[in-house]
């Protein structure tokens, strides 16, 4: 076997360099990259033979370890199933290392088999891009630690023949040691924070990882009076809600909360309310908490610096400050959304309400898919301050929701919980076409029979085509996916039979569970509608 020089040394740097997980696609051409990562013996690697749910499931397995992943596969069309993940992944800020499969370079453009122009596939999504070259020092684990953190790529050409003939051992390893990836270091201007005293001060916080020391002391911020602003995604502790998406219903407060001094840590907001009340009542002063953001972002559109730190670092010097209390968004009346959900009634808001109640008080980590499922769990009366909450807020796209819980669900050591809806589910149903569900995987289906939140979006909603071509109405069940791949399957169509199945869905089991909520699609709009209103004035 003429097998690639230098792949063996590629691989055993990467290990080296702390990557021990790698996803892997079948094929021909990537065979000596699949031969290289199994032989090696340092990684756990997994089979998952579609592109795009296996990308997805590369970043579950980041997202849950903190840490690189591979991500490989054969030369063609696979790479580009690969993109949708490789977006997710650069605008969440996760790192993967996407590894592709190539025909030696005269052979592209040659009407060859499985062949397309792969150098540069994911243009500005990814923060590096190289081509494999033997022996060569890469720069692979160390541009995806960067800051920013996100996808890298490398492009590996391979010649025929692929596979080793019998017995044959692969080539060891020929090259130095692999250089270690170091840790960037971050000074910032403290005098930024030198006249923050004496004014209104904001704080919000995107999506973040759940960070125990940052919330301890997001905690101590809010007992000095300051208001701390963040959706489910922010993971942040129960002190800080302030059911914000609630409050900001009601636009004719919303010059109230202007602030004098704003500072944001983390990165998206599902929240539409927050950025556009901002927008519309800019801080004199607007900060960015990041060690060093893609571009520079400003949702609010009101941004006068980057600060770029740790966001420990910042809150260390804020917590030190004599600080002003902010009372403007105390403005929350408990009593209205406690009189709603005490009258229970069959419809998704009082579902994901009694869900929340029950997950909450399960030692679980929480995947959410986007649409209404990532909007609903802010809304209701039960939250989950205490189990960490991830989502794909990225691009916020609904195809690989499932696949990265999956591949998320590997390395936990308790419950994975996937909540989302039915064309979340149907789309992303190869995230079940693997060997890798285990028994702490628990989903749970929201059926509506289509998109439901097209049905709440002013000016689609009255659209004539909204059930064909945006509801996208259907009558198909997770039945028939779940039994499949060996799942056990519960429904519920009242709260009688929720209340059964709760009795035992979260409770160890021999193999993983499926539970689908059937509710009409009408009456959660107008449930909605009508919770919606009574926090407008």
């Amino acid at each position: 076997m003429a097998y690639p020089a230098g792949l063996v040394d590629l691989i055993d740097d990467l290990y080296q360099q702390g990557v021990n997980e790698a996803v892997i696609c079948p094929g021909s051409r990537n065979a000596p990259i699949m031969l290289a990562l199994v032989r090696h013996g340092g990684f756990r690697c997994y089979s998952i033979a579609d592109e795009r749910s296996a990308g997805f499931f590369g970043l579950g397995l980041a997202l849950k370890s903190k840490k690189p992943v591979i991500i490989c596969c054969t030369s063609g069309s696979a790479g580009l199933n690969f993109a949708p993940a490789v977006v997710e992944a650069f605008f969440q800020e996760v790192p993967l290392i996407v590894l592709t499969a190539d025909r030696p370079a005269e052979w592209i453009g040659q009407w060859d088999g499985q062949t397309i122009y792969q150098n540069n596939l994911y243009g500005k999504h990814v923060k590096h891009f190289e081509t494999f070259e033997a022996f060569k020092p890469h720069q692979l684990v160390q541009k995806a630690l960067d800051f920013p953190q996100g996808p890298v790529h490398m492009n590996i050409p391979i010649a025929e023949p692929f596979y080793p003939a019998k017995g044959e051992k692969l080539p060891v390893r020929t090259s130095k040691v692999a250089a270690m990836p170091h840790k960037q270091d971050y000074s910032w201007d403290k005098s930024i924070l030198d006249t923050i005293s004496d004014q209104k001060l904001l704080i919000t916080v995107g999506q973040r990882p759940y960070d125990e020391a940052e919330n301890t002391l997001f905690k101590l911020l809010v007992e000095k009076g300051i208001p701390v602003i963040g959706d489910a995604t922010a993971n942040l502790p129960a002190a800080c809600e302030l059911n914000h998406d609630l409050v900001l219903a009601n636009e004719g407060l919303w010059s109230t909360y202007q602030a004098d001094f704003h500072l944001h840590f983390g990165k998206s907001f599902v929240s539409k309310r927050i950025k556009q009340m901002m927008r519309q009542h800019k801080p004199a002063q607007s900060y960015l908490v990041h060690e060093n953001p893609i571009g520079k972002p400003d949702p609010f559109q009101s941004l006068t610096e980057v600060i770029h730190a740790t966001s420990l670092s910042v809150l260390h010097e804020l917590i030190s400050k004599n600080l002003t209390a902010n009372p403007s968004f105390k403005t929350w009346n408990p009593a209205i959304q406690e009189a709603f959900f005490k009258k229970q009634a069959w419809n998704e808001l009082h579902i994901y309400n009694a869900l929340i109640d029950h997950i909450s008080k399960t030692d679980a980590d929480v995947h959410v898919g986007n649409s209404l499922a990532i909007r609903y769990i802010n809304w209701t009366e039960a939250k989950l301050h205490a189990r960490e909450v991830f989502s794909n807020r990225g691009t916020s796209g609904i195809d690989g929701c499932l696949s990265t819980a999956v591949g998320a669900s590997q390395l936990a050591n308790k419950l994975t919980i996937a909540l989302l809806g039915d064309v979340s589910f149907h789309y992303d149903r190869n995230a079940l076409w693997n060997k890798y569900l285990g028994p702490n995987l628990r989903i749970i289906v929201m059926n509506n029979g289509g998109g439901g939140i097209f049905q709440v979006l002013d000016g689609a909603k009255d659209l004539v085509e909204l059930g064909e071509f945006m509801v996208t109405e259907h009558t198909k069940t997770a039945e028939k996916s779940t039994l499949d791949a060996g799942l056990s399957y519960s429904k519920a169509e009242n709260f009688d039979e929720l209340n059964s199945v709760f009795r035992d869905f979260f409770k160890p089991s021999a193999s993983g569970k499926v539970l689908e909520i059937f509710t009409d699609g009408s009456e959660n709009t107008a449930a909605l509608q009508a919770y919606m209103a009574l926090f407008k004035h």
